[in-house]
């Protein structure tokens, strides 16, 4: 006799009590972030130390070597572990490290594996973010980047929890159904983390406060109120070409210029997120239900849209805040990527939330994205690209 499905409340409830029996895996903190701290504060310790530290590990190794290599175009040849340790410096390398292991476990394969993604991209700008506006509001840079990477990871946890209770009868349920189901959760779930990785304590500050600045010690306030406004752009910045650099001057706390500094830094978001790329599952069975189409109420466009390696897709539909292409591989949904649309007489280059992606029987993808971070001349030619697009689609008087 099959066995009923779960529900979202018998989840809940399962959730709730082996948060009570501590009964909750966790992924172990980066051993090699472990060495490279320990080395950081040898006086004896050597470049030669540290190579040795990221060589032990395959493919940490060859993530450094990525890194390293895309942050130096101006370098003409392979780029050496020797050089990519020496052009990244320690405190960069420990950067990558913790972002490289800890978000191993946030995009491995599972049917909540969107859910998850999501919240390691917004962790991986949180921590771009809070790292460039860290100095003027006297935060350590590497402390910011550090709580913004890790002030939510006990959502990724949640949602690994509910993978493993679910296992094969996980029910599909909407995206809101899954949100709402683990939104109360994270901060005890992530106070598990703190305790267990011993993480020192204005990192333990920003997980439990950062939904409520007022209330973190006034020693740690400033990087605790960093990453809740950094939260707040984030929000904004996810509601697509509604919400592009302008529209940060709306968030609580931003100080003045702080919306130019991010708008500078969207260029190089890009290059960021693509480092910590996974590749496209397949295969994996979603517990999230499809809900739509985000271009249904589209209207037809036909242009070329160039990746940043120069592969080339094909527009075909468009809506206010949402743009469907045919591609030629699979992208990954719950991720940004660079865009160029040839949409002549303009040509825009922009960030894009990748929302969907599904296959087509000739063994193409149906691609939507949304705009993120949207600003100056390109943004402009957004609008001028919707404008044309809902004036040709008009029916003729």
């Amino acid at each position: 006799m099959a066995l009923p499905e779960p529900t979202g409340t018998d989840l809940s409830s399962q959730l709730i009590q082996r948060l009570r029996s501590t009964e909750i895996r966790i992924p172990p903190y980066p051993a090699v972030a472990l060495s490279l701290d320990r080395l950081s504060r040898d006086p004896r310790s050597t470049l030669t130390d540290v190579t040795s530290i990221i060589a032990a590990d395959a493919s940490l190794a060859a993530t450094v070597l990525r890194y390293a290599s895309a942050a130096s175009m101006k370098s003409s040849g392979p780029v050496t572990l020797d050089a990519a340790v020496r052009k990244l410096g320690l405190e960069e390398l420990t950067r990558v490290v913790i972002a490289t292991t800890v978000g191993a476990s946030a995009t491995a394969p599972g049917p909540l594996s969107l859910l998850r993604r999501d919240q390691w991209r917004r962790s991986l700008l949180s921590a771009m973010f809070c790292r460039e506006l860290a100095g003027r509001r006297g935060v350590l840079p590497d402390q910011a980047f550090l709580g913004g990477l890790l002030h939510d990871f006990g959502a990724v946890v949640v949602l690994a929890c509910l993978e493993a209770l679910g296992k094969e009868r996980l029910p599909t349920l909407s995206e809101a159904t899954w949100r709402r189901l683990v939104e109360d959760l994270p901060i005890a779930f992530g106070m598990i983390v703190v305790a267990r990785w011993q993480l020192r304590q204005p990192i333990a500050e920003v997980v439990t406060h950062h939904h409520t600045p007022h209330a973190a010690a006034r020693a740690h306030r400033s990087l605790v109120q960093l990453v809740s406004i950094v939260d707040q752009i984030i929000a904004v910045l996810d509601r697509g070409s509604g919400g592009g650099i302008a529209a940060l001057l709306e968030v609580p706390g931003l100080e003045q210029g702080e919306h130019y500094r991010l708008g500078a830094l969207m260029p190089k978001v890009a290059e960021h997120m693509a480092r910590f790329e996974s590749p496209p599952q397949r295969d994996v069975t979603s517990a999230i239900a499809v809900v739509g189409n985000p271009v249904e109420d589209g209207w037809p466009v036909d242009f070329f849209i160039e990746s940043k390696s120069l592969i080339e897709y094909r527009a075909c539909t468009l809506t206010p805040s949402t743009i469907a292409f045919k591609a030629p591989s699979a992208l990954q949904p719950a991720w940004l990527t660079e865009l160029t649309l040839r949409c002549t007489p303009d040509t825009i280059t922009m960030l894009a939330n990748v929302k969907t992606c599904d296959p087509l029987p000739n063994g193409e993808f149906f691609v939507t994205a949304q705009p993120f971070g949207l600003a100056g001349e390109d943004k402009a030619a957004w609008l001028r690209l919707i404008d044309r697009t809902r004036r040709a689609a008009a029916p003729q008087a």
